[in-house]
């Protein structure tokens, strides 16, 4: 997430200038944000934009996405599946259907990020499992592709298959073996980024993942941070750490039922066989964690002693040790402020702890990036890692990994070394940011150690001196927030991913280079020339090339204002953390240069492909019904009237001008329709559109698409045959001149209408059940092509 090129050129100090509500007056959706968000947030420490990824998601669903939310999720996707078995991934679809293909990312040849490197990255990763005696098996759960397999490892390419394509999500919270390998415990919904389509469901696998069971609730939970399964009985005890308490099951998965003694109202961050019995971390909301053990097999828990009260000020944590059973423990924590707090270290199975105090120690070869041990730095809620090596029988060696750096130490945590940047300097070996998880495998004799982060994978097979990035390729689980397509190179795709950067594809193939690095959000691309292209940053940082930025050289980075609110005219100090950048028809801009962005209450608006930007609003921005929407595709403009303009503004207004912006109308949808959070605009003609909807918290009329014919005066619901789910975007078809094709991003799929919204069906076969993000198709038509939440960009003929 974090761009030393970018950092250095923007002043993103001024981003925490303002402290405007985006909502003021707005009672149904009015949010005021908290410096640090616990959803998400931004990576590697730097200054943030006013609102962090955790404050965005809750200004766009009014906080993190209930149970009840999720119950009709599984509805609405398992209805989907009756009604058309034969699109399911891994089916086989009747030739006559058009079926999806996969574009990539599948690899890259060299990402930039100020520096150069040639390395291959994935998306993040939350749970790493190799087969415990074929070093060639293993299996890796993305936090939005699923969970993969490969049975060729040790091979230079792995041969990667996804397992959960046809199943109910592609979200991923976290995942472990059984006592018979073939079994695979998985529990549902990334406890990251709060928009999974599912969270707090379990389901279990005794083939090696080739089949499922049904998902199981868990009845409190939305979210998940870790799952271990005791294999020293007969059966399978199966234990999942939620925010809504801990759930254990005796009968190999089949039931759950929570575990007595910490409460269903406590997130449960970590767990730990150690010698004292099965340890947890948990806590209750705002209050700092505590340790938790059970003696009777996670039966029932009770708090540790603790005593001499050394395990504290600790909010989540996570746990560590050699092999299940030992007596030492370790464990890494945040602080209250999302700080890191400390290492803990405890002989004794976890009762008693030592904090070893690392936070003013220094390791043995400090660098700018890690000149002290605080590793997890401001992000310790979201990027921790630990594990002890299990072939050191003092249990002395231990590896903590963090935002930038992972460190190693091999004295029980007295001394550290640096053995990985996220950039690779120093003379450290590169492996990506925000570490997540690990794993050390033993399999035939191989000592291995893995590592997952917002990267994906890498390994070391010589205790952590070199590290191998090379087995991300072949692994399609990049968390892509939008694309665009060069208008005159049908094969020219840039696309923005969750801090995996700005990347470019140029040449037809599943490469995509990162020519920019950190947070990739919103992209464009002219459709009339072709020339201009432009990415985006947190917080309104745009940049833009006028040729196909194959180089980071090539991208040009916006100037800082004097008084460091506005980047080459545009407001960044009332800037929400998603960029939104949208690209007008090659009829609606024949000059190729014009492109729309947005701040809270503003549009802006480029005529030179982003070397500046103007504002297009009302007189009176702030006024009522002015708030612009925290969603990605707020920005509708006209398929050839570039002065016809329209925004998704908050409590179910829509924003309209048929004069570039010289004069406002607003409208509000009346309730009978939709209950609003607006998520995007598209028009049809001078006076149709479509506003779509992604309200998941609740939907009484249970519509999320909405049609006007009359510039918003009059609304009707357009949304038979579409899941009552949220709608990331609507592309009316531009090969279509009568309006009546349209195609409708949801968070399960693409829908389509051929009759106006009258009706629509699920499009093409072989799509995951997958968060949709963003839709483009050439002006002649030819094909659709999509980017997703996890599984990376896809495309499907079309007729012209």
């Amino acid at each position: 997430m974090k761009s030393h090129k970018i950092m250095q050129q923007l002043a993103l100090t001024a981003l925490m200038a303002a402290t405007v509500n985006a909502f003021a007056g707005n009672n149904d959706e009015s949010y005021t944000p908290k410096p640090f968000g616990p959803l998400g947030g931004l990576a590697h420490n730097e200054t943030q934009s006013m609102y962090d990824r955790g404050d965005w998601l809750k200004i766009r669903f009014s906080g993190s996405l209930g149970k009840d939310f999720f119950g009709r999720a599984l509805v609405q996707i398992q209805a989907q599946a009756a009604r058309h078995p034969e699109l399911l991934a891994g089916h086989v679809a009747p030739v006559f259907i058009p079926k999806w293909r996969s574009i990539g990312p599948i690899a890259a040849q060299i990402a930039q990020n100020g520096i150069a490197q040639n390395i291959v990255d994935s998306g993040r990763v939350n749970s790493i499992l190799p087969h415990p005696t074929d070093s060639n098996t293993v299996y890796v759960l993305s936090s939005g592709g699923g969970l993969w397999k490969t049975t060729n490892f040790n091979s230079n390419a792995p041969t990667w298959q996804a397992l959960t394509d046809a199943g109910v999500t592609t979200s991923g919270g976290a995942a472990a073996l059984g006592s018979n390998p073939n079994t695979i415990y998985m529990v549902l919904g990334d406890p990251f980024d709060g928009i999974s389509l599912l969270g707090g469901y379990v389901q279990r696998s005794t083939d090696g993942g080739n089949t499922w069971s049904l998902p199981l609730n868990l009845p409190t939970a939305t979210t998940s941070l870790d799952l271990k399964v005791d294999t020293s009985g007969s059966t399978d005890t199966v234990l999942v750490a939620t925010n809504g308490g801990l759930y254990r099951s005796v009968d190999g998965g089949i039931s759950y039922a929570p575990a007595n003694g910490i409460s269903t109202s406590m997130t449960v961050s970590s767990l730990a066989k150690t010698s004292a019995g099965w340890l947890a971390v948990a806590y209750a909301p705002g209050a700092a964690s505590s340790m938790f053990v059970s003696t009777d097999g996670g039966a029932n828990f009770v708090p540790t002693a603790n005593n001499g009260n050394g395990y504290t000020g600790a909010f989540r944590a996570t746990l560590a040790v050699g092999a299940p059973g030992d007596k030492i423990v370790y464990a890494i924590a945040a602080a209250s402020n999302s700080d890191q707090q400390d290492m803990f270290r405890s002989v004794d199975g976890g009762q008693t702890w030592t904090a070893l105090g690392l936070n003013g120690r220094a390791p043995v070869n400090p660098n700018s990036d890690q000149p002290d041990l605080n590793v997890m730095h401001g992000q310790a809620w979201y990027n921790q890692m630990v594990i002890v090596d299990p072939s050191d029988t003092t249990r002395n060696t231990v590896y903590f990994g963090g935002n930038l750096s992972t460190v190693k130490s091999t004295d029980g945590g007295q001394t550290w070394t640096v053995q990985t940047n996220w950039l690779g300097q120093f003379g450290l070996a590169y492996t990506h940011a925000d570490a997540h998880t690990a794993a050390i495998s033993m399999a035939n004799g191989i000592k291995r150690i893995f590592y997952g982060n917002d990267g994906g994978l890498f390994i070391s097979d010589d205790g952590g001196t070199t590290w191998n990035d090379r087995k991300n390729i072949g692994l399609v689980d990049h968390l892509t927030y939008s694309l665009a397509t060069s208008g005159t190179d049908a094969s020219s795709v840039i696309t923005g991913l969750q801090d995996n950067g700005t990347r470019l594809r140029i040449n037809g193939s599943g490469v995509f280079n990162q020519t920019s690095g950190g947070d990739g959000f919103g992209v464009g691309w002219s459709q009339a020339t072709g020339k201009a292209v432009i990415g985006s940053y947190v917080g309104n940082s745009i940049y833009y090339s006028t040729v196909a930025p194959t180089d980071q050289s090539m991208w040009n980075y916006p100037t800082i204002s004097q008084d460091g609110c506005h980047s080459n005219g545009i407001d960044i100090c009332n800037a929400y953390f998603y960029t939104t950048i949208y690209t007008p028809t090659a009829a609606a801009d024949p000059t190729g240069g014009v492109f729309y962005a947005r701040s809270f209450h503003e549009l802006w608006r480029t005529a030179n492909g982003g070397a500046s930007w103007n504002s297009i609003s009302s007189t009176d921005p702030n006024a009522q019904g002015n708030s612009i929407r925290a969603a990605d595709h707020v920005i509708g403009v006209h398929p050839t009237d570039g002065n016809r303009i329209a925004a998704a503004a908050s409590g179910r207004r829509v924003r309209i001008t048929t004069d570039a912006g010289a004069s406002w109308t607003t409208q509000r949808l009346p309730t009978s329709v939709t209950d609003g959070f607006n998520s995007n605009v598209a028009w049809i003609n001078n006076t149709s559109m479509y506003v779509a909807s992604e309200n998941a918290n609740f939907q009484s009329s249970g519509c999320w698409l909405a049609k006007t014919t009359d510039l918003g005066v009059t609304w009707s619901k357009a949304c038979n045959g579409l899941p009552q789910l949220p709608i990331s975007k609507v592309l009316v078809s531009p090969a279509d001149p009568s309006g009546l094709t349209a195609y409708a991003a949801t968070w399960i799929g693409v829908y389509k209408t051929t009759n106006g919204g009258l009706s629509w069906d699920q499009f093409g076969a072989g799509l995951p059940v997958v968060h949709v993000t963003d839709l483009y198709m050439p002006a002649r038509g030819g094909f659709l092509r999509v980017s997703t939440y996890g599984r990376g960009i896809w495309e499907i003929p079309t007729p012209r």
